[in-house]
């Protein structure tokens, strides 16, 4: 007697239909709102918290000032004295400390590639805290008389690597990638054994490992040292997380996507100190810090490359917990009751225990004996169809990973490792023969780093930085009388605008006081950034959580609603660009406070529209080639537009390229309008708007023809699935999850197909013999 297995019916499969139907609308709107809210929070308005500074010196009187020193600092500086110079040098270097003082010649020691933001507030903390301390010891009459203090660098960035942010960009990819890998794994292979899918994601791993680091070390050229240590470190990390998250999606399938990419991203890297040193980010960072992966990722990395002297022991350990926290996980996966309709249940397995011909033992019949390599993937001479399917998802799997792989280090290591002016355009008001000298010496510069324009007074020139057409400009003390911000007559006035690209005002300031020959001359900031966005690159959080979702959703919307209506699809387009835009402005105004409520309304509308532009092209994409649209659409959008914004860097401190792909993707575009809107008004957007339009027609044409397309396969393949109703109605619905996402072609989408078409079905057509 044989067992009728269960029968399949429209309603199981549209409850499983319906399950990925909210997993599509629950990613994108995560992502959403999670990149504004943690990254905005975390990194908007950095402060220190317990940033460790010392005052060098032996003596008593030393141990009093440094007392002193803590007690009024706070919370804020651990200030601490040290006896000597080599003995601060040496806690630096070994990062125990971010800075130190000596008074007796006024010198700082910081290292400024264990963390930049924090050297640079260990520097103002001093600068500030030196005149009154000099003068209270006899060193000086007055504080005006103490110069500013010497700034000796230890640890410096190297040529290759100017922003100290290429390790990230070198991490980063390793923890996309194997979480991508582990997402197409269980989505194209399920029914691969552990044995066999734990070998193939050991394999991956090294291979994770080597590309962002031939790209950082061999491209870019941004690391020289410390190859094997940082190669061994990389490929740990991968096989951790795609074990992790693979045990994960055993358990509670795709959702596991959001605490896998809560912790690994969008919690570890504002933890991981590697984009803002960990004392100026809020406490509770300070505290996943020393637990998260991300962050032992990140600082031992940074120690193995800048400072061998450093203890790298707690964060090994932090990775090894992780680990075996990710074997502990991929085992309780493993406890779970199996079911014959798992997706990972193999054709033996799915046999009731009436089919077990008698005298036969049931693990012989069930073949426990864990298939390998030659059981799914065939051998070079002998392979079945469906082993040439498993060789082809193999490779669908391992698509997106090895982009995301090429992608993100070429475009983000291209962009930090080296910051140089290209083509930087200055002003230079020539009012009398000093700055004359001055305009004509610039114009010698070489002309594809810097474009010296002459103007004639300083309202010209003014209100070329404030509209965006000159990086900063110089006027000379005899045109500058009628600029109010000037607070010596004898002063001349640099213009920069802070909020349009904080690290060329640097150059730019460094650049004139060279060539000013000592003359004195006055900062004034036109654009300067606010209290809650000091660093300018609160945009870019805004930005991303509006591009990643508006990509996501468009995906979700091409895969899930491809059987919808034209109309119903537009109208999913247009809700969802405009929750994006509303969470967006709730977040960033109301919650985080990184921008001002009286923002202009141009920046929500710029937000709409890149929305739209996003998910019209996503989505008429994914009609053509289902979830392959993100081979396109990722690298587009997020690894090509991000970078050439400028918000990450000026454009005019970044290659060429960069500018050519912001005249070309939206979202770059989009991005470096945002800024313009919220920091110089008066500068036109109207190129970007354009940009923005084209591609939102580009779009809608996509989508237009992706929808035409879809309806020719529906008639072309109509006769099929009529045939196929029946063929189906005794089969397994298997577990839905994950299948319509990968947007392949497999049993269960196929049987979706054959109910809907039975359904269509004529009732005269039945039985109508």
């Amino acid at each position: 007697m044989t067992s009728r297995r269960r029968r399949l019916n429209a309603g199981g499969l549209r409850k499983g239909a319906s399950k990925v139907l909210k997993f599509s609308i629950v990613l994108p709107l995560f992502m959403t709102i999670m990149f504004p809210l943690v990254y905005g929070f975390s990194m908007h308005s950095p402060s220190p918290h317990g940033l460790k500074v010392a005052v060098i010196g032996s003596d008593a009187k030393t141990e009093q000032m440094a007392t002193k020193l803590n007690a009024t600092a706070g919370a804020s500086y651990e200030v601490s004295a040290v006896g000597s110079v080599d003995e601060a040098k040496e806690q630096i270097q070994s990062l125990q400390i971010r800075a130190a003082w000596d008074p007796q010649t006024n010198t700082e020691y910081v290292a400024t590639m264990g963390a930049s933001t924090a050297a640079q507030f260990a520097e103002a903390y001093f600068t500030k805290a030196a005149p009154q301390v000099l003068t209270q010891s006899g060193q000086y009459d007055s504080p005006k008389d103490v110069p500013e203090p010497t700034v000796q660098d230890l640890v410096p960035p190297p040529p290759n690597d100017g922003m100290g942010t290429s390790l990230m960009f070198m991490g980063l990819p390793v923890l996309l990638a194997s979480f991508m890998a582990a997402v197409g794994l269980r989505s194209n292979l399920a029914k691969l054994s552990a044995k066999v899918s734990i070998s193939i994601m050991g394999i991956m791993a090294l291979f994770i490992a080597t590309v962002p680091m031939f790209i950082a070390y061999a491209i870019h050229g941004a690391f020289t040292e410390h190859g094997l240590p940082v190669y061994c470190l990389l490929a740990f990390m991968s096989f951790t997380v795609m074990l992790f998250h693979t045990g994960g999606l055993r358990l509670i399938g795709l959702y596991m996507a959001l605490p896998t990419m809560f912790l690994l991203v969008l919690l570890g890297i504002p933890a991981s100190g590697a984009g803002m040193a960990i004392e100026l980010v809020p406490p509770v960072f300070q505290g996943l810090h020393k637990i998260l992966p991300t962050p032992a990722l990140m600082e031992a990395l940074r120690r193995i490359l800048y400072f061998p002297n450093a203890p790298l022991s707690s964060y090994i350990i932090t990775l090894m917990f992780w680990f075996f926290l990710a074997l502990i996980l991929l085992a309780v996966s493993f406890l779970k009751k199996p079911r014959p309709s798992d997706p990972d249940a193999l054709d033996f397995e799915q046999k009731s225990d009436s089919e077990i011909p008698a005298g036969v033992s049931r693990h012989v019949s069930r073949g426990y004996s864990s298939p390998g390599f030659r059981y799914y993937f065939g051998s070079r001479r002998s392979v079945s169809e469906e082993q040439m399917q498993n060789r082809r998802g193999l490779i669908h799997a391992f698509k997106l990973p090895v982009i995301v792989l090429i992608a993100l280090p070429l475009m983000y290591i291209g962009l930090v490792h080296a910051p140089s002016p290209n083509h930087m355009k200055l002003d230079v008001v020539v009012a009398d023969q000093s700055s004359e000298a001055l305009a004509q010496t610039m114009k010698q510069l070489p002309t594809d780093q810097y474009e010296v324009n002459t103007v004639h007074d300083a309202d010209e020139a003014r209100q070329d930085v404030k509209e965006n057409k000159a990086r900063a400009a110089f006027v000379p003390a005899s045109a500058a009388g009628d600029v109010s911000e000037r607070n010596d007559p004898a002063s001349s006035v640099l213009y920069v605008a802070t909020g349009n690209g904080m690290q060329a005002e640097t150059t730019v300031k460094k650049l004139f006081g060279t060539l000013a020959n000592g003359q004195q001359m006055q900062q004034v900031d036109l654009a300067p950034t606010s209290d809650n966005d000091k660093f300018g690159m609160s945009m870019m959080y805004l930005g991303m959580g509006g591009i990643v979702g508006s990509n996501l959703a468009g995906m979700m919307i091409g895969l899930v609603g491809r059987g919808w209506h034209w109309f119903r699809r537009v109208a999913w387009v247009i809700g969802v660009a405009a929750a994006n835009t509303f969470l967006q402005y709730v977040i960033s105004v109301h919650v985080v406070h990184f921008l001002d409520p009286g923002a202009p309304w141009t920046v929500w509308g710029i937000l709409f529209l890149t929305s739209l532009t996003i998910q019209f092209f996503t989505l008429g994409g994914a009609l053509f080639l289902r979830n392959s649209v993100m081979l396109i659409s990722l690298p587009l959008f997020i690894m090509c537009g991000v970078p050439s914004s400028g918000l990450l860097l000026p454009l005019d401190m970044a290659p060429p390229i960069y500018t050519v792909l912001n005249h070309v993707v939206p979202s770059s575009a989009a991005l470096g309008a945002i800024r313009l809107q919220v920091y110089l008004p008066d500068a036109s957007i109207r190129g970007d708007i354009i940009l923005e339009l084209v591609w939102l027609v580009i779009g809608v044409l996509l989508y237009t023809g992706g929808h035409l397309y879809v309806q020719h396969l529906k008639r072309k393949n109509a006769a099929v699935e009529l045939a196929e109703a029946q063929q189906y109605e005794d089969e397994d619905p298997g577990d839905f999850e994950g299948r319509v996402l990968t947007g392949t072609e497999n049993p269960e989408t196929r049987q979706l197909r054959a109910v809907r078409a039975g359904h269509r079905r004529p009732s005269g057509g039945r039985g109508s013999d």
